[in-house]
């Protein structure tokens, strides 16, 4: 499949988003800079992490203005599969892509660590590959990543299934009344309408393989690819050696 990765100034995830489809899936990969107006022939869209503009307004809010806007709400609305990553998330809240908004965590601080969640959803383009209520361990690296949306919107999320990701803790229980970082039902990723579009807060594509201490992300990533089996999960004494690709920016 041909996985395309959007790159907006100060995206610092664009190489770990490549690196994961490309040398971990093995899959055609090629970067999409902001200022261009179509997506090419891809099948699936990446929008990482990393800061777009540097937040200097809200996360993914300066997004607004690019030129290839256009390309990925045509892409949303022909259902063609979209994930973000982190502030990839973010990019589709301000969209309108995804509903609610990413607020700054409870403790008003940066957050980079671990943290579990747990599948909600498993019927999804990018879910069925999880078991209902399997324990993922994915890091988080984000000051606004505090799930939020109004009462009616929360409701919809709930009795439609499209919540992906709960935080919880070891054990996989979720603690709804004090969820990591405040998120609004411990929200950690959700669906739009139509399952074709995720959005997740931790970045799954910094845990495929065993020296990034987890590979609990693979499944999330893989699960697109039409229904393939997860590949096999590279062993701790091989080789590391990447390189982005022209193009790629930290």
């Amino acid at each position: 499949m041909k996985i395309a990765v959007v790159v907006f100034p100060g995206s610092g995830g664009v190489a770990d988003a490549v690196y994961a489809y490309r040398d971990v899936l093995k899959q055609e990969v090629f970067t999409v800079w902001h200022q261009e107006e179509s997506i090419g022939d891809a099948d699936v869209l990446v929008i990482p992490g990393g800061s777009a503009f540097g937040d200097y307004l809200r996360p993914g809010a300066l997004c607004k203005a690019s030129p290839i806007i256009g390309a990925i709400r045509k892409f949303e609305r022909d259902d063609r599969p979209i994930i973000g990553l982190g502030n990839g998330f973010q990019i589709l809240c301000e969209l309108d892509i995804l509903p609610g908004v990413l607020l700054p965590n409870l403790n008003s601080r940066f957050m980079n660590t671990d943290t579990f969640v747990t599948a909600d959803n498993t019927k999804s383009i990018w879910t069925r590959h999880l078991e209902e209520g399997e324990i993922l361990t994915l890091p988080i690296s984000c000051y606004c990543g505090r799930y939020y949306a109004d009462k009616r919107t929360l409701k919809d999320l709930e009795e439609e299934g499209h919540i992906a990701l709960r935080f919880c803790d070891l054990e996989g229980d979720v603690d709804l009344s004090q969820p990591f970082n405040g998120s609004v039902n411990a929200i950690a990723g959700i669906l739009n309408r139509h399952e074709n579009v995720l959005g997740v807060i931790t970045h799954p594509e910094r845990a495929i393989e065993q020296f990034m201490g987890s590979v609990d992300g693979l499944p999330l990533l893989e699960s697109v690819l039409r229904g393939e089996k997860p590949v096999e999960i590279a062993q701790e004494d091989e080789d590391f050696d990447f390189e982005p690709e022209d193009g790629d920016r930290d």
